[in-house]
């Protein structure tokens, strides 16, 4: 059980390092959008590197959800610190 939950948690994490970078850029205007587009830009990267390292020899890649995992989690993390800190510097209208 515990097992299964861990393994869930890690996909969802995953999904969430490539989702919020996208939630990000389109809803999001100005410097926001542009601090968004780093972690969408580190995604793409390793998304990138997988498929191109993987058609040049299929072997190079065995651990590539690992890979995800990992930029997923920094991604993830970034997007945090930016929704964090976009709501606290968030001018309010006069």
């Amino acid at each position: 059980m515990w097992f299964t939950a861990f393994m869930l948690l890690m996909l969802a994490l995953g999904l969430t390092g490539i989702a919020a970078p996208i939630w990000g850029l389109r809803r999001w205007n100005g410097g926001w959008r542009m601090a968004a587009a780093v972690p969408a830009m580190l995604m793409g990267l390793v998304v990138l590197n997988i498929v191109i390292g993987t058609a040049i020899d299929s072997s190079s890649h065995n651990l590539w959800p690992f890979e995800i995992l990992i930029a997923g989690a920094l991604s993830a993390g970034a997007m945090g610190v930016l929704a964090i800190v976009r709501r606290f510097t968030r001018r309010t209208p006069p």
